[in-house]
């Protein structure tokens, strides 16, 4: 599948997400959804004083519920848009220096994807009065900044400054490396939003996320493999 199909589809998926969150669902037909299962990567708990820390997975990994069903939906989408604006900034930082064809390939398809969802998410925060991260409309603001350092899967300033620098072989490892903790990120706050939310637009872009994130995460490490 070509990088402008995919595109194509996460825009035309976005924008149907967004008409059905603006013009209202009805009652009578109500939209399909998958349930999204935990990601399996594992995430770290720091112990208690004199105790190991322990290796969580699934749903044990998962921060406690807070707020209300309606602040979690808005928390996921503007944090999603942070997310998914770290994403794009990663390609744009190695796209051109990235040796394996199949990794520019899907370098590009993700930062494609990822555009209209951003939209797609900025409009609807927009219709319920909320606040829209100002990464909507420039990824690049805050990319890698302290302040989303607990957010799940998010590379660190260093990483990033490590990732700029790479060439070759060693950029196309390194990327697939934190990309796919990204994605895995994405995957633990799509979960959260499924047991905490309630919105039916959020949620259906949420099993929309988790999908086609699922399978790039297949995609790398399959790429790891080879490369490594």
């Amino acid at each position: 599948m070509s990088s402008h199909r995919t595109a194509r589809g996460s825009a035309l998926a976005a924008a149907a997400l967004l008409g059905l969150g603006l013009a209202g669902c009805s009652g009578d037909t109500p939209a399909p959804t998958t349930t999204a299962t935990s990601p399996t990567a594992p995430v770290l708990q720091p112990g208690r004083p004199g105790e190991p820390n322990a290796s969580l997975t699934g749903s044990a990994a998962l921060p406690s519920r807070t707020g209300s069903p309606r602040e979690a939906d808005v928390r996921f989408m503007q944090d999603m848009i942070v997310h998914h604006a770290q994403a794009i900034v990663m390609v744009s930082l190695v796209q051109d220096r990235l040796a394996d064809t199949q990794v520019r390939s899907l370098a590009a398809r993700i930062a494609d994807e990822q555009r209209p969802e951003i939209d797609a998410m900025a409009t609807w925060l927009e219709a319920k009065g909320e606040q829209v991260p100002p990464q909507a409309g420039n990824p690049e603001l805050g990319s890698g900044s302290h302040d989303h350092a607990g957010m799940p899967g998010m590379a660190t300033q260093a990483q990033l400054r490590q990732l700029k620098a790479a060439r070759g072989a060693e950029a196309d490892r390194l990327w697939l490396t934190l990309m796919s903790a990204h994605h895995e990120g994405a995957l633990r706050m799509v979960v959260q939003q499924h047991r905490d939310g309630t919105d039916d637009v959020v949620t259906q872009l949420g099993d929309e996320i988790h999908v086609t994130q699922s399978v790039q995460i297949g995609y790398m490490r399959e790429m790891l493999d080879r490369l490594t």
